[in-house]
């Protein structure tokens, strides 16, 4: 273990950390996507996170998002942790909670960290001592069970179901958006450069509980993801913005996924026009097999009423893998903030406060 050097980022690691990401994740990331997500954030004037080097070789990364987030009506930089790799041959040396400790001890300035760990890293999440705000949900409409079946394997008869299934999903899916709302004194627009309208949207007025800070530039940069198309919809009433949604679009192993990434403004926003801009959603991405909605920002009665179902209930809940929404409060003399940070009814977030979408 002593023959690892444990370091900050620098400079000259991004080809090695692109190689290891490949190496480790099966994916090959380009420079736009480094430089969007870490190296031009403009939210943080270095890459933020700590490397592992080994023989002068980058073998394991835990790299953090620097997010800009309001809390109790101020503006401050938190971080999250994101692409944290470990090369194969250097797995349980205790690479990630060395890496983990010392990113904490650097950045002990700012004022949490947050993340959303699957159920196999939380164990070493609540180690660390991050406490658990929540288990968050995810609503989810399966266009077509057919491509998920194809691209997660399974054997024939996993293939031969999910065929089988398509059918059903389509005429299922049918009969909902026939029978969704469709307001008729509602426009909906796609916007060629939203981030001014979001950003007017989202300021009307901002939620009193926590979430990201959500202004142009917070826009422009976020929706910069080489990654992910995206698209807003504006819902217009009497030509007046009343809501938008943003909607995200990929296409990986064969499965093209279609995510709400965002709402303005996060509370507040009329149910007719966010039903009017996830009908027009669903209605441009034909093609789409998965779509996938946050479980805060647009009603659950809106999404049931297109055919979204949570992830936390049968049958989604017996196949999917729970999520958690957990935080770390720095340093560890403010813990009585963190125990304010735990109340999941005091934050307010969407999936554009995850590194993901």
């Amino acid at each position: 273990m002593s023959d690892y050097e444990i370091r900050p980022f620098e400079p000259g690691d991004a080809d090695g950390f692109r190689s290891l990401y490949a190496t480790v994740m099966g994916e090959r990331k380009g420079q736009e996507w480094f430089a969007w997500k870490y190296a031009e954030n403009p939210y943080a004037e270095e890459v933020p996170g700590m490397v592992a080097v080994r023989d002068e070789t980058l073998v394991a990364a835990r790299p953090l998002l620097a997010l800009p987030m309001r809390v109790d009506g101020e503006r401050e930089v938190a971080l999250q942790p994101a692409d944290t790799m470990v090369h194969p041959d250097h797995r349980r040396q205790g690479l990630f909670t060395r890496m983990t400790e010392r990113a904490m001890e650097r950045y002990g300035d700012r004022p949490f960290f947050f993340n959303f760990p699957n159920e196999r890293s939380r164990a070493g999440y609540r180690k660390l001592g991050w406490a658990v705000v929540s288990e968050r949900e995810s609503y989810y409409r399966i266009s077509n069970p057919r491509a998920l079946g194809r691209s997660r394997g399974g054997g024939a008869a996993v293939r031969l179901a999910s065929a089988a299934a398509t059918p059903v999903a389509r005429a299922y899916y049918g009969i909902r958006d026939r029978t969704a709302p469709d307001p008729p004194e509602i426009v909906v627009e796609t916007a060629s450069d939203p981030a001014a309208t979001l950003a007017e949207l989202a300021a009307s007025p901002p939620p009193d509980r926590i979430h990201a800070a959500r202004d142009e530039e917070f826009y422009r940069w976020r929706l910069g993801n080489p990654d992910w198309e995206y698209t807003a919809y504006v819902a217009e009433r009497e030509g007046d913005p009343a809501a938008a949604v943003v909607a995200g679009t990929a296409t990986d192993s064969g499965v093209t996924t279609t995510r709400i990434l965002d709402v303005a403004p996060l509370e507040g926003a009329p149910e007719d026009a966010l039903a009017a801009a996830v009908g027009q959603i669903v209605a441009d991405h034909a093609a789409t097999d998965v779509f996938v909605a946050p479980p805060q920002g647009i009603p659950a009665g809106v999404l049931r009423a297109f055919g979204f179902h949570a992830d936390s209930v049968p049958p989604l809940s017996r196949v999917a893998s729970p999520t958690s929404h957990v935080v770390r409060a720095l340093p560890a003399d403010r813990a009585t903030e963190e125990s304010a940070l735990t109340d999941p009814d005091d934050w307010l977030l969407t999936f554009a406060e995850a590194d993901t979408s």
